[in-house]
């Protein structure tokens, strides 16, 4: 997350980098081997884009996401070395789009990797999108927000329905409470 004291006007409200053209060997450095791939893809975020209020005037505020594995016992894994490649990673995607000043413009600056996710929030391996996507934990098949055998039990954030991400974690949130409130009157 970035602070800025300018407006990268360059930046729409969302843009993604690919990592380059073997999509099955970057995933598999994610998913199989737990880590940062060589060439990583980038999502940025200007969330001033589509509201105003987002960042002061003048300024921007600017959202960096670089897919990394989650935590594996087991392995070695260096989260500290990990945030440098992928900062470095997300400048270097900004760069081919001419946004070469971030460090220049930076007055604030958050950095969530797996471990900080575990820590601070508690997500399991600090997975911020809970269970596996195969097809038996897509839509209707996800975990409903309600337990089967223990009906005052019920079940909210990314690993229930509707799935994962923040907005469908809030989401999901919702459907819990409104589901009890209707139920408990």
């Amino acid at each position: 997350f970035w602070g800025m004291d300018k407006v990268y006007s360059e930046l729409p409200g969302h843009t993604l980098f690919l990592g380059g053209d073997d999509y099955e060997k970057n995933f598999d450095q994610i998913i199989n081997h737990y880590g940062i791939p060589e060439n990583p893809n980038l999502y940025v975020h200007a969330p001033s884009r589509l509201d105003a209020s987002m960042a002061p005037a003048e300024n921007d505020s600017l959202i960096a996401i670089v897919p990394v594995g989650h935590i594996q016992d087991g392995v070695n894994q260096n989260w500290v070395e990990t945030e440098k490649l992928a900062r470095q990673s997300a400048l270097d995607h900004l760069a081919k789009l001419g946004v070469t000043d971030i460090d220049t413009h930076l007055k604030f600056e958050a950095v969530y990797t797996p471990a900080s996710w575990k820590k601070h929030y508690n997500l399991t391996n600090g997975s911020t999108h809970g269970l596996c996507h195969d097809l038996m934990q897509l839509a209707w098949f996800r975990p409903h927000n309600r337990h089967a055998k223990y009906r005052n039990l019920f079940f909210v954030g990314a690993s229930t329905h509707p799935g994962t991400g923040i907005p469908n974690a809030l989401i999901s949130a919702r459907f819990a409470v409104q589901r009890v409130l209707d139920e408990l009157g």
